[in-house]
């Protein structure tokens, strides 16, 4: 029996340039060359326009007036409200559970991230330990299971990945850091020391900028 695919190409252009943002094989503020890459691809400017509409929507691309497209860049201040907002999410969404009693679903989804956090360090995999760190912190919101709250969260959850992979200077080591962050609000909802909770997201989160 034949399995049709349903993904249309503007779906499958949207995927391919969204993995060569995500991983880097565009850089941050890098112009996207729409003919040359309809020429890698193989496919007509349209499905092309259309896939770069999509991803602008998600923040990962801006459209300049005669300049063309880019990769997003961050300036100081884009960087501390993206910041800002996810601390901000996280500490709604832990008062949440707590108030529906469901940090007990928080811990079990935090402990397996934290470890797979651990794994990726061991190996040296860096991207790995990006994105374990990032479901760690949406292990609040998905516990939650509140659909508003997981949809804003992930709108802007790409981008906070570029965030993360810009501002880790020093690799691993600024990872093994967030890794201690990570297990002191991890302790602190285990022991419902709310307060601590919510100064530990605060402290995770007090992001700054750095130039490159």
């Amino acid at each position: 029996m034949s399995v049709v695919n349903k993904t249309t190409i503007k779906e499958q252009v949207y995927n391919v340039i969204k993995h060569k943002i995500l991983h880097q094989e565009y850089q941050l503020g890098e112009k996207i060359n729409i003919d040359a890459l309809a020429g890698e691809l193989q496919v007509s400017n349209s499905p092309i326009r259309e896939a770069l509409m999509l991803l602008a929507r998600d923040g990962l691309i801006v459209s300049i007036p005669n300049n063309g497209v880019k990769v997003i860049s961050f300036t100081e201040q884009s960087f501390v409200e993206i910041a800002q907002t996810i601390c901000a999410l996280l500490r709604g969404g832990y008062l949440l559970c707590l108030e529906l009693g469901k940090t007990d679903e928080i811990v079990k989804h935090m402990e397996r991230h934290i470890t797979l956090q651990h794994n990726a360090l061991e190996c040296h995999n860096f991207h790995e330990l990006v994105q374990q760190s990032i479901l760690f912190d949406k292990s609040i919101i998905s516990a939650s299971q509140n659909k508003y709250f997981l949809s804003t969260y992930e709108r802007i959850e790409d981008v906070f990945y570029l965030m993360i992979l810009h501002n880790n200077q020093h690799g691993l080591r600024d990872c093994q850091k967030s890794i201690e962050e990570h297990q002191m609000i991890l302790h602190n909802i285990k022991q419902n020391n709310v307060n601590d909770v919510l100064r530990w997201l605060s402290i995770h989160y007090d992001k700054h900028f750095i130039k490159k």
